[in-house]
């Protein structure tokens, strides 16, 4: 079996919503970092054997098969193919999987993951009645920034709640994990002052590629360079005055994800396409691994997706060097953390090795970006530590979770 590894790769920073891209066409945003990863990396774009990019929400520029609309648009050759994934929150994790089964299978040797969210960009989508070609009776008007570009709920679904909203799981996960409000927001604000330092040091500046602003009218044009969302000025005791959301007593807009916009891609090849190119990999693909469960604790999967793709990939918990745990709420993160303890036979994630630059919390998470962000991220933290392993774990709207394991192939 051929090894696949990530060769490396760019991302966008993060934009807050109504914010730094907001002005960015969606299917420009995802070509032009695309592009990026690939100058990055020394790979010409007629090199590039296939595109896999994740997106939640198409229903704005692009709609479609974005991942091809964009690819066009940015000066990928014709012959070069594309296709648009969505599995929620994992969507651009599950595109890097997949090109790394191809290259694995012998079916391909370069090709790229990405993926893309604008949550200032998604569109108003009117849905059609039962009659053919005609919206007799009530219209249903749904805002698919919320509705993830869904139709009409199915009564089956709705009967067992299945489309409950993401912040009543975050509190069902504190619940069934005893989190107090005082827990979740230290996690919250951990991930803000690893963000703010991983900025101010410079190791985020490592992975971001800048994108530039026209200019509007009231603005000249300029760089768009850090994300927006990380708040080094928060403390424990702002955090502990913000209010519950609806419904959720210990989930605030503090301890929560922003709505964001991004976009990010990494370059995936074979041992020999790696050679070709004359890039040395960032990480080796080990496995990887799915799980489901109840969508009414959506957040927790990755508790069992974890130790799936360790023991896949022949790992006890102590050998890895970097924990990703991706962050849509702090108590969500927490779960994982309690569960995995439980999953892992007593082991706990030493706080050093966890989420080292911060998390979702305070970087922001653009649904169908943050897949290949994490593997960036992780191969990106193992090269600059020369640490040996490091596995992420993404939760997913509807209850799944996917995980990743990566080898520094030049670790000591």
């Amino acid at each position: 079996m051929t090894d696949a590894f990530v060769l490396g790769g760019v991302r966008t920073p993060v934009g807050r919503y109504g914010g730094g891209l907001s002005h960015v066409r969606v299917d420009d945003l995802l070509g032009q970092t695309m592009v990026a990863a690939c100058e990055r990396v020394g790979v010409e774009l007629d090199w590039v054997e296939d595109i896999v990019a994740g997106c939640v929400n198409p229903a704005h520029e692009g709609m479609g098969d974005i991942a091809r609309w964009s690819a066009l648009a940015a000066g990928f050759p014709d012959s070069v193919p594309a296709i648009t994934v969505n599995r929620f929150c994992a969507s651009s994790l599950s595109a890097a999987i997949s090109i790394a089964h191809a290259i694995k299978s012998d079916e391909c040797s370069l090709a790229l993951a990405a993926g893309v969210e604008s949550m200032s960009r998604s569109g108003w989508a009117w849905m059609k009645g039962d009659a053919p070609f005609m919206p007799r009776g009530p219209l249903l008007l749904l805002d698919t920034m919320w509705a993830g570009a869904g139709g009409p709920p199915n009564p089956a679904l709705l009967a067992r709640d299945a489309y409950i909203d993401m912040m009543r799981t975050a509190q069902n996960v504190a619940e069934r994990y005893e989190l107090t409000r005082e827990e979740i927001d230290a996690f919250a604000l951990r991930s803000h002052q690893h963000a703010a330092a991983a900025r101010d040091s410079g190791r985020l500046a490592k992975e971001i590629h800048p994108v530039e602003i026209a200019a509007m009218r009231k603005q000249p044009a300029w760089t768009f360079e850090h994300d927006e969302s990380i708040r080094d000025d928060t403390t424990a005791e702002k955090l502990a005055a913000l209010p519950p959301l609806p419904n959720t007593p210990l989930i605030t807009a503090g301890n929560a994800t922003p709505l964001n916009d991004g976009a990010s891609a990494v370059v995936l090849a074979s041992a020999v396409a790696a050679a070709e190119v004359g890039a040395e990999p960032l990480a080796r693909v080990v496995s990887s691994a799915t799980y489901a469960l109840d969508p009414q604790v959506m957040g927790i999967a990755p508790a069992w997706a974890i130790p799936k793709a360790l023991e896949r990939a022949g790992l006890a918990p102590a050998d890895v060097d970097v924990w990703e745990v991706h962050e849509a709420y702090s108590a969500q993160a927490l779960g994982v953390l309690r569960e995995l303890r439980k999953q892992l036979d007593g082991f706990e994630v030493p706080d050093e090795r966890l989420n080292p630059n911060g998390g979702a919390v305070a970087i922001g998470h653009p649904f169908g970006s943050s897949g290949t962000r994490y593997v960036l991220t992780l191969a990106t933290e193992l090269h600059e530590r020369g640490a040996r392993y490091g596995v992420l774990g993404v939760c997913v709207g509807s209850g799944q979770g996917v995980a990743m394991v990566l080898e520094n192939p030049n670790a000591a």
